[in-house]
């Protein structure tokens, strides 16, 4: 019998909560100016009212912010959630 020793979780087809908000904090990260919802819902492939659920989610944590212009940045503490989980998932394979 055949084990792969590394299963990847998109291969189960549905992402879990954890691997939705590191999608979303990935595509505020990497724009300097941040992302506005509609880029987000796009890059993290989200619809509009699962976004507005994780955006919530994250800005009441602490993990990212809203500025004036409407645009998403990820917060100092939100950087630091994704490095320590994607170091743990790094631990774990």
């Amino acid at each position: 019998m055949f084990f792969r020793p590394h299963i990847p979780l998109f291969a189960f087809g549905k992402r879990d909560k954890v691997t939705i908000m590191i999608d979303i904090l990935k595509t505020a990260k990497d724009s300097r100016e941040g992302k506005r919802k509609t880029q987000i819902i796009q890059s993290a492939n989200l619809n509009y009212y699962q976004v507005n659920k994780y955006l919530h989610l994250l800005m009441v944590n602490g993990f990212i912010l809203i500025d004036g212009t409407n645009r998403y940045r990820v917060t100092d503490r939100g950087s630091q959630f994704v490095k320590t989980l994607e170091s743990l998932n790094l631990t774990l394979k």
